[in-house]
């Protein structure tokens, strides 16, 4: 962390690359022990979503200028960053090859697939409002794409639970 307290846009970049660094170790994992192929293939699609999100990131972080983020208070970005992160469903890469292993069921992935997505997308809304109003637009697209995994992933479940 930076050492006026707060979060730093390289560390606010660096979070959001761990945390499409995790999801893609989870969505590789789920897609490895999906039993239907469907569920395979979504996992393996959001594993790549997420790797191309990664990748998105880092050339964010490479040409973002470096300022500190909005507070209304100081080490107010850091305490709700810090509590966003601690309280995500997938903190890190073991937590979601852990639950996988644990899964009995396609739609115990899809749900926790879901989980991790909603995460997401708060952490999004959050990074959005604290990077430049030039970088924010970027955030704002992926924002969008975590969106619609979340329509997707349930509308398979919804699918699979009817049995098509």
């Amino acid at each position: 962390m930076s050492s006026l307290g707060l979060f730093s846009a390289e560390e606010v970049y660096d979070m959001a690359i761990l945390t499409e660094q995790n999801g893609r170790a989870f969505y590789e994992a789920a897609a490895k022990a999906a039993s239907t192929e469907s569920v395979a293939k979504l996992m393996h699609n959001l594993a790549e979503a997420e790797r191309n999100h990664e990748a998105t990131f880092r050339q964010m972080k490479e040409a973002s200028p470096q300022h500190p983020p909005r507070e209304s208070y100081p080490g107010e970005e850091q305490e709700y960053m810090g509590a966003l992160l601690f309280s995500r469903v997938l903190p890190d890469q073991a937590t979601g090859t852990r639950a996988v292993a644990a899964m009995r069921t396609d739609a115990e992935a899809l749900d926790f697939a879901i989980a991790f997505e909603k995460d997401t997308i708060l952490f999004l809304y959050e990074m959005r409002d604290i990077v430049s109003a030039e970088e924010a637009p970027k955030v704002g697209a992926l924002l969008a794409q975590e969106k619609s995994h979340v329509r997707i992933l349930s509308k398979l479940k919804q699918d699979l639970q009817e049995g098509r």
